[in-house]
């Protein structure tokens, strides 16, 4: 394109959930890594609690991990325990568990890191934007006498909050540990709801609080039927008025290696594996579901009025079912790094551009297994300062240029939220 055409900034945009009547050149890697800081993991017991794995006082004290003996410690049973559930619920970012195997020697460590977006302070200038139709649902809610609460502190998971309030704005996460395996997962609410005056972070938590409920209470179940009872007792619960969310999720049986996972809409998983000549490469990776751009498949909870009142203005909205994502199948090796994360993520940098970061940060640690919270937090926070850079070629701003025939630059602005996960063996 001549230098004469002209460029548009690329503006944050909320995913649609609405009808109405070749994959993208890899971005150079502008993410850099600081070296791993070998940190390890006193005996005290039980649970073994990592010495912080971060020197930074803006990160200092975030990455608390537990070690799970398969024996002792919080049940994993097929007997659902509510302390199991709060412990996985709970996340704080950058902490992380491993998981042990006695009975096959496999080990897996799962780190979760998020960073919302910056809703108020990003929304100030727009007049009658986000803000207000927050300010509108806090007096419809008030006027109602419901309860304007928010999360506690280094909690993940409370009752009655929004995507302003929440430390993984419209997105949220899975991890659980069971006697069999480990899953792990992402979700993303979809903020056209926003728009509208209502929560869109409410559905992602309520699902990803009832995938981890199914999951402990029976994780022989096949991962497609987790999804769906899932689903559905969040629509028979009525804790979610309207919303709209992707889902992506996998579990990983640690005797055979076996990992099965789910898809559906634009969040991302991927699988990088060490090659002959030593370095990582993302040799297995899920594939996108979307209507056309910007609109990915989504499970929905919308009220029959609503869906009434589109029809007859000639418009809709977009609705999926369980059944309708896309299933994956394949053996893990030990070394294998997976990575699962939202949109956030991977509409700034591509899976190219994490390679390079893995082969920076994760092999010069000493320790990878224990390296993992630092590395999976470093990288969400960087993808975050390229998705703020206005003069940063994202992939989203070339698949748009792509899309619209014109010149777009600048990242994306978004809830970046990954779970990753070392397997060791």
């Amino acid at each position: 394109m001549s230098m004469s055409c002209p460029v548009r900034m690329l503006a944050s945009q909320s995913k649609s959930a609405f009808f109405f009547a070749s994959k993208a050149r890899p971005v150079s890697s502008s993410i850099t890594s600081s070296p791993c800081l070998d940190s390890g993991i006193p005996n005290y017991g039980v649970f073994h609690s990592n010495t912080s794995l971060h020197t930074s006082p803006t990160v200092a004290n975030l990455s608390k991990g537990f070690f799970f003996q398969q024996s002792r410690g919080i049940s994993t049973s097929s007997h659902f325990s509510e302390e199991a559930f709060k412990y996985y619920r709970s996340f704080k970012n950058g902490q992380q568990f491993t998981k042990k195997f006695v009975d096959c020697a496999s080990q897996f460590t799962v780190s979760v890191a998020y960073n919302p977006k910056d809703r108020l302070g990003s929304k100030k200038s727009d007049e009658g934007g986000f803000v207000a139709e927050f300010k509108k649902m806090t007096r419809q809610r008030a006027q109602s006498g419901m309860k304007n609460t928010i999360y506690e502190p280094g909690t993940v998971d409370a009752a009655s909050i929004d995507a302003t309030t929440s430390p993984t704005g419209e997105d949220n996460y899975v991890c659980a540990a069971s006697d069999s395996g480990v899953m792990i997962g992402v979700l993303d609410g979809v903020g056209g709801w926003s728009e509208q005056g209502y929560d869109s972070s409410a559905i992602s938590r309520e699902l990803s609080r009832a995938i981890t409920k199914e999951y402990l209470t029976d994780p022989s179940l096949p991962i497609s039927d987790i999804l769906e009872i899932a689903f559905e007792s969040v629509q028979k619960s009525g804790r979610v008025q309207v919303g709209s969310t992707t889902a992506s999720f996998g579990i990983v049986d640690s005797k055979a290696m076996a990992f099965t996972a789910l898809n559906l809409g634009d969040s991302w998983f991927g699988i990088f594996r060490k090659q002959e000549n030593g370095r990582y490469k993302c040799f297995y990776e899920s594939k996108e579901q979307v209507y056309y751009f910007n609109a990915p498949y989504q499970l929905s909870i919308i009220p029959d009025q609503m869906i009434q009142n589109a029809k007859k203005k000639g418009s809709g909205f977009l609705r999926n079912v369980p059944a309708d994502a896309d299933s994956y199948s394949v053996k893990l090796q030990p070394e294998d790094v997976v990575i699962f994360s939202t949109d956030g993520m991977i509409d700034n940098i591509s899976p190219q551009d994490i390679e390079i970061y893995l082969n920076d940060a994760l092999l010069s640690a000493s320790d990878p297994q224990r390296a993992i919270s630092k590395v999976n937090k470093s990288l969400v926070d960087q993808t975050v300062t390229l998705a703020n850079n206005p003069n940063f070629s994202s992939v989203f701003s070339q698949r748009l240029s792509k899309a619209t025939s014109q010149h777009y630059i600048g990242g994306k602005p978004d809830d970046i939220t990954a779970v990753m996960m070392y397997v060791k063996a």
